[in-house]
């Protein structure tokens, strides 16, 4: 599912910005992921963390410029740039859809309609075996439970072979084995050299894992590695007067 070796970009922000009417959702943001990196975007709800992955997408109209610096090499920036793996928030799923978890893989991963060719070559098989949905092939996406999509979802965003992820709160609705499984694949993806931006909630997740951190409040502040940006926060808290 993950190739040994990845050509993870870096992105570069300046000045970005972006306004729905009177509501600044995005005000100037400027900074620099670095290729390669694992980064953690936290911050308050409502924040902008989801608004800025979706800019990031290009699916925003925004103030600014972002610039995503793929590899140097032109075929492999060819490559590279036409695939970015995107995990959006884990949203209610209807369930009298009559779509199968077969039917979601082959819409995600080929542009053929999936009348054409239903069989699922052997590495897509291997990928689903991983985050253990095999047995779940037929069942219908909204039978499943909120952790099984999850997991979909970041199998079926890596099977379109990225070297960027985007993840909007990955871990959401994983129980502890949906979540060592989820972790144990985005560790290989990062060891590989893939750049990964992600929405995450959990910081004791965010200090083991992750290399950098960025909070998002409509600003962005950049912290160069998770240590400093919790012994920050923890010396701001002390200093926090207890009320009487």
């Amino acid at each position: 599912m993950i190739p040994s070796t990845l050509h993870g970009p870096s992105i570069h922000l300046k000045k970005v910005s972006l306004q729905d009417g009177k509501q600044i959702l995005l005000d100037s943001i400027c900074g620099d992921f670095p290729a390669g990196g694992w980064h953690a975007i936290l911050g308050p709800n409502g924040g902008g963390k989801s608004t800025l992955l979706k800019t990031l997408l290009g699916l925003t109209p925004h103030l600014g410029t972002i610039n995503i610096a793929w590899a140097c090499n032109p075929a492999q920036r060819r490559k590279d740039s036409s695939h970015i793996g995107y995990v959006p928030q884990l949203t209610p799923y209807d369930p009298s859809l009559p779509v199968s978890v077969r039917d979601y893989i082959l819409m995600s991963l080929s542009r053929r309609p999936i009348w054409f060719n239903r069989k699922l070559p052997n590495h897509v098989i291997e990928a689903i075996r991983r985050i253990q949905l095999l047995d779940k092939m037929d069942r219908r996406i909204g039978d499943l439970s909120g952790g099984e999509r999850q997991r979909l979802m970041l199998a079926t965003a890596l099977l379109r072979k990225p070297s960027l992820l985007l993840l909007d709160e990955p871990m959401t609705g994983l129980d502890k084995e949906g979540q060592t499984i989820s972790l144990e694949i985005l560790s290989s993806f990062h060891s590989a050299g893939g750049t990964i931006l992600m929405v995450e909630h959990n910081w004791q997740l965010v200090q083991e894992y992750c290399d950098r951190v960025y909070w998002i409040d409509r600003t962005m502040k950049t912290y160069s590695s998770t240590t400093d940006f919790f012994q920050k926060t923890e010396h701001q808290s002390q200093r926090v007067p207890t009320a009487l």
